[in-house]
């Protein structure tokens, strides 16, 4: 390896041990996760499915696939009913989250048919649609896609997006159902990077029934703790779900399609020839790993203990006059809004991160700020949880995030 590769590598290594990792869609794995990862699964080519590859010698990687989505269904729908542990399938060959979701979109929606998601500054993701034009007007719980059409997702489909209770911050799911009747979406969203209550998939199913709409439920941030059976779970009401495979899943850089299977066809041809190539094959193998370690009892006691830090780190942070999106949280992660503090979130992230402490800055709902300079931080548990965190060690982090900012203060006022 050469000198500087080896050094950076080092280099990273030694942050990750030395910093207190709240990013709330980051983890660390196991050693065997990153050797299957870093195996020669890496060299193969193996364009198409399971016994029907464009390329010879893929016999081994048939294995590899077909053990990984058994692993990967016993692990997702371990909690549900026989009925539904038959009604799903499963594609894991889709590098990226938001990948997934253009797969998804490829496969059963045309161009400029209406997709209803949540808006980004409430917690969903750029890859359900967004445009940021700074001086439009919205109707209340209601974005439409603006002018600036950011993202590829806006470009191709009319993109509407319902917003939380501006007192509550909570998905007001009577107002979701008026705004799906009357904008008649192809497709309903749910899910996204920093929603921090759990999700009534039922009720969003009911909705999307009501209007002929597929639902897609976005699970990146929480597959291993839905798998795990420590949050609610939407595969008894979803037509698809999508996520990653690197946030509390603890596994490799990768994705995954689930879906009904009647939409399993469709899936396959989206993925290709639809929108991707070869498969990630070392990611696979690592996917594998990470979900044997998935289906242990160890996995659930860790992804119980990732929900207490969390709920516990909000408590604490609250008692220090922290104010919380939606008050607290029900999952991994919580967004903190600091404008009671007289701080943006860009400033007090790169703050922190400069004492030890890594979070991300984050928009929050009605947000006053701009996505660049917004007003919040998000914090999560995952990593800190994975290196051995306990709940009584929630109070250790929120004096110390508190201290940096009665220093950040201080300094600013001099």
């Amino acid at each position: 390896m050469n000198k500087l590769l080896q050094e950076l590598i080092e280099a990273e290594q030694q942050r990750q041990q030395d910093t207190i990792n709240l990013i709330a869609s980051e983890n660390f794995t196991s050693r065997a996760v990153r050797q299957a990862t870093g195996s020669v699964f890496m060299h193969k080519y193996s364009e198409g499915k399971i016994g029907k590859r464009y390329y010879e010698g893929n016999e081994i990687i048939d294995r590899l696939e077909e053990d990984t989505i058994l692993k990967l269904k016993e692990f997702m729908l371990q909690n549900e009913s026989e009925e539904v542990k038959n009604s799903w399938e499963a594609n894991i060959q889709i590098p990226t989250g938001s990948i997934a979701n253009l797969v998804v979109y490829n496969a059963v929606l045309s161009q400029q048919d209406t997709i209803l998601s949540m808006f980004l500054p409430d917690g969903g993701h750029l890859s359900h649609g967004w445009s940021y034009d700074k001086d439009q007007k919205d109707e209340p719980y209601i974005h439409i896609s603006g002018k600036s059409k950011s993202t590829f997702v806006s470009k191709i489909f009319n993109i509407v997006q319902y917003k939380t209770d501006p007192d509550t911050h909570l998905i007001n799911y009577e107002k979701l159902r008026e705004i799906a009747h009357r904008f008649q979406p192809k497709m309903i969203i749910t899910g996204g990077t920093a929603y921090c209550r759990d999700i009534d998939y039922k009720k969003v199913h009911d909705i999307a029934l009501e209007v002929g709409a597929f639902y897609l439920a976005d699970i990146a941030h929480e597959a291993g703790l839905i798998g795990a059976g420590v949050l609610n779970s939407p595969f008894a009401f979803a037509d698809f779900v999508t996520f990653t495979t690197h946030k509390t899943l603890r596994g490799p850089r990768g994705a995954v399609i689930m879906c009904r299977k009647e939409h399993i066809e469709r899936v396959e041809k989206s993925v290709m020839p639809g929108l991707l190539g070869g498969p990630p094959n070392h990611s696979i193998a690592g996917l594998n790993q990470a979900l044997s370690e998935a289906l242990t009892e160890e996995f659930k006691t860790y992804a119980k203990q990732v929900v207490l830090n969390s709920t516990s780190l909000a408590e604490e942070l609250k008692k220090r006059n922290y104010k919380l999106i939606s008050n607290g949280t029900d999952k991994h992660l919580m967004v903190i809004d600091l404008r009671n503090k007289g701080v943006n979130g860009a400033e007090f992230s790169k703050t922190l991160a400069n004492n030890g402490i890594i979070t991300n800055k984050s928009t929050i709902p009605y947000e006053t700020g701009s996505p660049a300079v917004p007003s919040g931080i998000r914090l999560g548990t995952p990593f800190i949880t994975t290196r051995g965190l306990r709940t009584e060690h929630m109070a250790v982090i929120a004096d110390l995030i508190d201290r940096v900012m009665h220093i950040y203060k201080s300094g600013k006022s001099d």
